[in-house]
Formats: structure tokens, sequence, C-alpha cells
């Protein structure tokens, strides 16, 4: 089993930053570079965003060559409040079998600590913190060969995928430029 977590620190309020990464429309690809999106299906909650049985069929090309498929279903949803972080529970089957979970508190700045760059290399001043935790086993025979001959690979392509995802993120959530 693969358990792999990211840190990520776009510089936007955690409630922005929640109601993007819990848009019904699952707009990620959108924003995330490699990421392809084949079906979804959209349950919105009283507060409008996804909740509980929304799932999306999604692609990930690796920079080492291969893509993965894999679907994901929104099993349980808690929105951001009053401090409390909001986090999201979704179950993973396809090319990759398992959970993962996301988490989006305010930042250690938001809270009063020194700013510094993220991963993307953007100020953390009053910014969102997102955390995503995937506990997934490999399912086709070829990617379960790779992960034991070679997880260290495969361990930095998913880093360099979840980086993309960051900078994609604070991209979408920067303010545009005058014009």
């Amino acid at each position: 089993m693969f358990v792999l977590e990211s840190v990520w620190r776009p510089a936007a309020p955690t409630t922005q930053v929640w109601s993007v990464l819990a848009d019904p429309r699952f707009t990620w690809p959108d924003w995330w570079p490699g990421l392809t999106a084949g079906a979804s299906h959209g349950v919105v909650g009283p507060d409008g965003l996804a909740a509980p049985g929304t799932w999306a069929r999604l692609r990930v090309r690796s920079p080492l060559g291969y893509a993965l498929r894999f679907r994901l279903d929104l099993t349980e949803t808690t929105a951001p409040s009053d401090g409390v972080p909001g986090r999201a529970r979704m179950h993973v089957t396809g090319d990759l079998e398992g959970r993962a979970d996301v988490t989006v508190s305010d930042g250690a700045d938001a809270a009063g600590s020194a700013s510094g760059p993220s991963s993307a290399g953007v100020s953390t001043a009053a910014s969102a913190e997102v955390r995503l935790l995937w506990q997934v086993t490999p399912g086709p025979p070829w990617f379960r060969a790779a992960a034991t001959l070679a997880p260290a690979p495969l361990a930095w392509a998913h880093s360099h995928v979840m980086r993309a995802g960051e900078r994609g993120l604070t991209a979408h959530l920067s303010p545009a430029p005058p014009a």
C-alpha cells in the first residue's frame, strides 16, 4: 500500500479553496494540468457544494509516461467553519484502490506564524492549507510489479503530479491581473 501525503498552501482563504475543491461540477481538470475527467455525477448538498454520492472518473498523466485511470466517490464531507477544518473522504477504485482524504484548514500563517514559501513557491500569507492523503494500492499487475521493484520513481511521479495540482489551484485562485 502507498501512503502518500501532500500539503498545498494556496494563497487564498480557506472558504474560497473549499468552494473550488468541493464544486459539484467537478472542475478540477480546468486547473490541474495532466488531469482529465471522463464521466462525473455531482450531488449538490444544502450548501450548494458537493455532497456524498458525487463521483468522477479521472485520468492522470504521469511524468514517467503512463496514465492512471480511477474513480473517486465522495463518501463523507464536512465544510470548514469557525476554525474547524473542512474534510472530504473519497473511495478510490480503478488503477488505484483505497481511499483519499482531503482536509482544508486555515494555514499556519492565518493562525499568526511567519510567512514562507509553499511547495509552489507562493507566499503563504493568509493562506489555506490543503492536506491530501492517499492510502492506495496499485490495481493492474504491471503497476503492482513497478511498485514493488521501483517505488521511488512512482513516489516521485506522484509528487510531480501533486505539485502541478497545487500550482494550478494557486493560479486558478489568483485574482486576474488588471487590464
